[in-house]
């Protein structure tokens, strides 16, 4: 097939959502201008938010954009939040103009973290505290009931963790706090066994001989089990974090059922490799959700990105067992994700970038395990970041992005949000365009990408 012909029948397929937030005045500064050039370029939807203005002594995301409607949480049982400390009443108006603006459109619109904010819960676990989920679910009701103009929300979290190494944010080894005990009572599971698996599987990966790698590591479930130490405890662990996160997602979903009019909720979750680590069960979140957004974030280092997973995990396991090589550590990660990318062998190959088989053997993958669970593929949205910091992490430049999408929409992907506008590069905005509307380049008159610092790479600096 011709090539251009082809990348029209493929672009015909991708939809475009672009999250805009953090902070928000630079769109709603100039929204009329920035919608005309989204529009043209294929978006059909964004995420807005979180929901916070930057104060007037220029602190960003600092003074939350709508006052609390306190009968909202009288009738969930909690207490409101404190009122913003200032009004901001020119913003607010913008905020709702914007709005306005993107409705008559067609754009969809979905708050991203609509309980951020919440007041005051109890003091259990979040995924255990009846009154800290009334508290989220009080939240979202009230931006759900005072932003009329929103189609539903985007969840993030809470979730479970999926890395190994020492210290991170998303430790396996330390998100079992004795706070879950009374969670795995009501789901009838011991605790102190689970708690005791997970210590085992910590002690396994420190004590790794290269023999076990050699005979196990390629071997599927059954080697992995064995790989891993042979411990049926070891399921249990994992069945109980999908069930501990799983039971929090229903229960807030039913929580929700008292907004006052009817409204679609997404769930956000990491990639599909990620995902059992996590406690996500996929074809769970859609029998709650109205749409999944997993994160295929693959850049490397930073934060959230698999690359940066992958090279983590290999200087972990490398560190915890002197005289490992990066490649029998590799095979170990591939065994625990259920992944295989047999072009890295070393850390220094995920310096070296994405070669063509990362788009088939991980891109598509990725893409066709999420879409497997999901009842229409235009219930499956996952997020994109790329450019030159994403989440804090390395490079992702353009002619990458544009194959990891070329590859997702040969997976049967229709649609995905991008993160985001604030720091969106002409040359993300080039290839975006090409694939999901009319063709931007250089000069083209109106919107034009700001190319700003990352949020992320904002808050590390001190910037904000």
């Amino acid at each position: 097939m011709n090539p251009e012909k082809q990348l029209m029948n493929r672009s015909a397929r991708l939809s475009l959502w672009m999250r805009f937030g953090q902070p928000l005045e630079p769109v709603l500064e100039r929204y009329t201008e920035i919608f005309d050039g989204w529009q043209a370029g294929g978006v059909r939807g964004v995420a807005l938010g979180r929901l916070y203005f930057t104060s007037s002594a220029g602190r960003p995301v600092s003074i939350p954009a709508f006052t609390p409607n306190p009968l909202v949480y009288r009738d969930l049982g909690v207490e409101p939040p404190a009122p913003p400390a200032e009004d901001l009443p020119e913003k607010r108006r913008k905020l709702h103009a914007a709005l306005g603006d993107a409705k008559r459109r067609g754009f969809e619109i979905y708050v991203f973290c609509p309980s951020a904010g919440a007041g005051p819960g109890g003091s259990g676990h979040p995924l255990v505290d009846e009154r800290t989920l009334a508290a989220e679910a009080a939240r979202i009701r009230d931006v759900m009931e005072q932003f009329p103009e929103v189609d539903g929300g985007i969840l993030d979290g809470p979730e479970f963790g999926y890395e190994i190494a020492p210290g991170h944010r998303s430790n396996i080894f330390q998100d079992l706090p004795e706070g879950l005990r009374p969670l795995a009572h009501r789901l009838g599971i011991d605790f102190d066994a689970v708690a005791a698996a997970r210590d085992r599987f910590q002690k396994r990966l420190q004590s790794l001989r290269p023999s076990d790698i050699d005979l196990h590591g390629a071997g599927g479930l059954l080697g992995g089990h064995l790989l891993f130490g042979h411990d049926p405890g070891l399921a249990a662990w994992l069945a109980f974090r999908r069930d501990a996160l799983m039971d929090y997602f229903r229960r807030l979903r039913t929580a929700l059922r008292t907004i006052s009019r009817p409204v679609r909720m997404g769930l956000s979750s990491r990639t599909a490799c990620f995902a059992p680590l996590n406690g996500y069960d996929f074809a769970e979140v859609h029998r709650h959700y109205d749409f999944h957004l997993p994160k295929h974030y693959f850049y490397h280092r930073g934060f959230d990105g698999l690359y940066g997973t992958v090279g983590r995990a290999l200087q972990t396991l490398t560190a915890w067992n002197p005289g490992l090589s990066d490649d029998r550590a590799m095979r170990v990660v591939e065994s625990l994700f259920g992944i295989r990318m047999p072009w890295v062998r070393s850390r220094f190959d995920l310096d070296l970038g994405f070669p063509p088989e990362f788009f088939e053997g991980v891109v598509v993958t990725e893409t066709r395990r999420a879409l497997a669970a999901a009842p229409d593929p235009s219930r499956v949205v996952p997020w994109i970041d790329a450019g030159r910091e994403p989440h804090d992490g390395d490079p992702v430049p353009a002619g990458d992005l544009y194959r990891i999408l070329e590859a997702a929409a040969s997976a049967g992907l229709q649609r995905f949000l991008y993160h985001s506008h604030t720091h969106l590069t002409e040359s993300e905005w080039a290839v975006i365009s090409r694939l999901c509307g009319e063709s931007w380049l250089d000069g083209k008159p109106g919107y034009a990408p700001p190319d700003g610092i990352p949020w992320e790479s904002m808050t590390r600096r001190g910037l904000t």
